[in-house]
């Protein structure tokens, strides 16, 4: 995170730990709050996670019990799917938490007493019992334990939702250096045909055999040096080059590509291939 975002910085020793509790009991609640606040929790819960959609028995044993490999492209769509089910957890939480906040108000509401709206300002019981009420009808407003169960609900789903995160994000990493690398190694390998070198994904790769068809043998030489490539690797595609004339067209057009706009830095020796 960024320090320009104005938000304070983690110590550097505590890089690589949970700064989370797994639970907590906060003080100074009462009791009877803290236990209806957990059981409406709990309701939420059952409502929204009370059922299984996995795979079904007779597909769960039909299942080699070897662990399928994972790949870049499983672990990005558990990553995906993560995200999707933890934004339809939250506007389901949302919506539960705004329909138990409306019921809460209502019931409050209803305890009002129409009938000592006009009380004997005399009578002390009548103007203390009206009182109370009304205290009791403007504390539902704020209400500040459905703020909390708000706020603590809330952080009980983004912190389970970071735990499940968090190491797809390092796996997918992990893979991703992994497909990276073997790639750079598949693709520095000299194409030994036309179809090799069709199937290069990367486009600067391809242009570093498109130069090295057409620079002069010792510019060749050199190349094969600095890379690695031996004769008996280079020599299939550079036979198709000179004896397949549509290759050699596309070598030709893609050397646009790379050769450079300067006259000046252009080589003037001759191509290797028209020797």
């Amino acid at each position: 995170m960024s320090p320009a975002s104005g938000l304070r910085q983690p110590k550097e020793a505590n890089k690589g730990k949970n700064g989370f509790r797994e639970r907590h009991i906060p003080l100074h609640t009462n009791p009877d709050d803290l236990a209806i606040s957990r059981h409406h929790f709990a309701q939420y819960v059952l409502a929204s996670k009370g059922s299984y959609n996995g795979p079904s028995l007779k597909d769960l044993k039909a299942t080699p019990n070897a662990a399928p490999v994972e790949t870049l492209a499983t672990v990005d769509e558990k990553i995906k799917d993560l995200k999707r089910q933890h934004q339809e957890d939250i506007e389901l939480l949302t919506a539960f938490q705004a329909a138990e906040y409306r019921q809460e108000v209502l019931s409050r509401y209803n305890c009002l007493d129409d009938s000592m709206m006009g009380v004997d300002k005399e009578d002390l019981v009548q103007v203390e019992y009206l009182a109370a009420l009304d205290e009791l009808y403007n504390d539902a407003r704020p209400m500040k334990r459905f703020q909390h169960d708000m706020d603590d609900a809330l952080s009980q789903i983004r912190y389970g939702y970071l735990k499940s995160l968090l190491p797809l994000r390092s796996q997918h990493r992990t893979l991703k250096v992994r497909e990276n690398h073997t790639r750079r190694q598949r693709d520095a390998r000299f194409p030994q045909s036309i179809e090799d070198y069709h199937n290069i994904s990367e486009r600067n790769i391809q242009l570093r055999f498109v130069r090295f068809l057409l620079c002069s043998t010792s510019d060749q030489e050199r190349m094969m040096h600095d890379y690695g490539w031996a004769w008996r690797a280079v020599n299939p595609l550079i036979s198709a080059f000179k004896t397949n004339e549509g290759f050699k067209n596309e070598i030709l057009e893609a050397a646009k590509d790379v050769q450079p706009s300067d006259p000046r830095r252009r080589s003037t020796a001759t191509p290797g291939w028209q020797l």
